[in-house]
């Protein structure tokens, strides 16, 4: 059983983009496919279908066949959250990478939230 279903979805794309695999299977929730629809809009992945109860993530390619994520990383834990709100929403690689955000919206981007001027708990970033 998978107590921090976050962290699982950020090391699965983090190990497969790793070892430059073309798809990686997440455990379908509505957190991950909210995850996954904002990764699909912001350009990092091309698509996610879902599986048997999974999310196949399709990877963006780069001309030297390797994914254009760098790096992928959980902020807030179950043991300790993170919270800003809307005027101090971090930027990550000078606005080139995103910042998720738990908000009353539902999880975000940071441009995102900035838009709708709210704040939340900072889930991780991606670059």
């Amino acid at each position: 059983m998978i107590n921090d279903s976050i962290s699982d979805f950020f090391t699965r794309i983090r190990n497969a983009s790793l070892i430059c695999r073309d798809t990686v299977l997440v455990p379908e929730n509505r957190t991950n496919k909210s995850l996954a629809r904002i990764l699909a809009r912001h350009g990092f992945i091309e698509s996610f279908d879902i599986q048997n109860r999974s999310l196949l993530l399709t990877f963006k390619k780069t001309q030297q066949k390797q994914t254009n994520i760098v790096k992928i990383q959980r902020l807030s834990r179950p043991g300790c959250r993170l919270y800003v709100n809307a005027r101090k929403i971090p930027q990550v690689c000078g606005k080139l990478g995103l910042v998720f955000l738990s908000t009353s919206h539902g999880i975000l981007s940071d441009r995102e939230a900035t838009n709708f001027k709210i704040g939340g708990e900072i889930i991780g970033f991606i670059a």
